[in-house]
This record gives C-alpha cells, structure tokens and sequence, in this order.
C-alpha cells in the first residue's frame, strides 16, 4: 500500500464517539489500575533532567536502579581513602568497581563462579581510575573459607550473597578477616511464615540459594559471629519490584531465553518464577543491616 493511499484512509477515518471512549472505560478501565497504577498516566522513570537512559528496556531501567542501589549502601559505609575491603559474592564486578571509585579505597571481590571473576576481571580492565591504580582486584575463593590472614580488611559487604553459603561459618570468617571496629553490611532475606516444600524447591530452583531464616535465628548467627548491630533497615518493596521486572522480562523474551539456555531449563524458569514471586511479597521480609566487629 502505498504512503499516498495509506495517508487518504487515516484522513478518512471517523474520529472515536465519546460515548465509546465512555462506554470502554466503564468496562474495560480498571485495567489501567491494576497495571500501572493509581493514575492514568505513566511514571517518571527518567527524570527530565537527567541523562537519557541506553535504552528503554526494563533490563536497562533495572540496571540503573542496582547503580543507585550500590551508592545508597555506600553512603551506608564509613569508608575512607585507601583502606582496605572485601566484596563477598561480587558478581560480575560492577558494584566494587563503583565502590573503588566513589571511596578511593583497595577492593578485593570474591565469588565461588570462575565466569563470574572472569566478566570481574574483564570489566576491571575497561574501567579507568580503580582499575589502572590497581586499586580493584577479583579473585575465586570460598567466602567460608577465606585466604586470607586476621584483621586484613576495614570493611566487607555480602550484598544478598550470604544465603549461597552456609551462613554461620561465612559470618565467622567475615569477622575474622576485618579489623577491630570494621564494619559489614549484610543484605539479607528473612522468613515471616512457614514455607512450603514447594517454596523450598522454588527458591533453590530460582535463586540458587538457601532458604531464609527467620529474623531471631539470623540475628543468634550474628550474635554468635561477635557482629554488633548498628543499623537495620527494610528493603522489602526492592527485592519484590526486582522480582516483578525478573518475570516480566523473562516472558517478554521467552524465546531469546530458550534459544540462549535452552527450552527445559526456560521452561522450569517460566513456571517457576510467578511462584517465587508470591512467596517473596507473602513470606519474606529483606533488610539492610550493618554490623561492627
């Protein structure tokens, strides 16, 4: 068809009635509610002000979200210049490459995934500033069993990292590895009702993890560890939204997702997921807590 003919049958299109406009928004409106919200209209995701985003994708919006997520719980630390800092489950890298650059401090990420020190290590390469001062190093270790000697570090964070290992001997290593008066900030979930076997096996199928404690139990490890407890704040609503966007992704690209890990293990993961998602808003409770050594 072309542009001409395209553009006459636009013009000649009857305008909407009111009436339909009317009639569609009794029946069919509340679907605007129960979606994006209280108000017909959409959210401020991107400030005006602010530089516009790489893309418009959820996994872009998302990754921007965890970049203010990693300063907020820098500006939780009372780290200085040049001291020294463990990284306990550091992924791929980003957040200690953020940390060595807004602190100035020495970071050292470990994770028990060879890939995972593998993206560290290539992400450290790219990045100027903590990386060329030599201030940012990724090695494989066992945050159960560090190797590394006493009282080596300022300070040590476990962003939701703890629950992949056994939680009282990782503790016990984190306070043997900082320094009288260091500090680590824990992210950890708790449990706030029974789980189920199903539960269970949802959120190890998911998330490749423990299932939470409850609050007393968590806090008896930390106790045990010799942590002192500084501050405690709930970051529920986080964890749930990062779930919702989790799922809304993965079906949004069902196809890259099989094509990419293949169709058995999307398919568990489509179906899983709605589940894990209901027992994150309905029997989980997820806090910031920082402790002193």
């Amino acid at each position: 068809m072309s542009q001409e003919n395209s553009g006459t049958m636009a013009q000649q299109a009857d305008p909407i009635d009111p009436k339909q406009v009317g009639a569609w928004y009794d029946q069919f409106g509340d679907v605007y509610h129960q979606t994006i919200g209280d108000s017909l209209h959409c959210g401020l995701w991107v400030p005006p002000d602010a530089p516009p985003p790489a893309g418009l994708d959820l996994v872009t919006l998302s990754s921007e979200a965890q970049d203010r997520y990693t300063d907020y719980l820098i500006s939780v630390l009372h780290l200085r210049p040049g001291q020294r800092f463990l990284d306990i489950g550091c992924g791929p890298g980003r957040p200690a490459g953020r940390l060595a650059e807004l602190t100035g401090a020495h970071v050292t990420g470990i994770s028990v995934s060879k890939e995972q020190i593998d993206r560290a290590v290539r992400l450290a390469a790219e990045t100027a500033g903590a990386a060329g001062s030599g201030r940012l190093t990724f090695e494989v270790a066992d945050a159960t069993c560090l190797p590394y000697d006493d009282e080596s570090f300022d300070g040590a964070w476990a962003v939701e990292s703890i629950g992949h290992m056994d939680r009282a001997k990782a503790l016990k290593e984190a306070w043997r590895v900082l320094r009288p008066g260091g500090e680590l900030l824990v992210l950890e979930a708790v449990l706030t009702a029974e789980p189920t076997e199903a539960d269970t096996a949802l959120y190890d199928q998911v998330l490749a993890s423990n299932l939470p404690l409850r609050m007393p139990e968590f806090f008896a490890l930390v106790e045990e560890a010799g942590f002192h407890t500084l501050e405690l704040k709930d970051l529920t609503a986080n964890l749930a939204l990062s779930m919702d966007v989790m799922e809304l992704v993965f079906r949004d690209r069902s196809q890259e997702m099989s094509e990419r890990f293949g169709p058995e293990f999307a398919g568990l993961m489509a179906a899983a997921l709605p589940g894990v998602r209901a027992l994150v808003r309905e029997k989980i409770r997820f806090f910031l807590l920082l402790l002193r050594k």
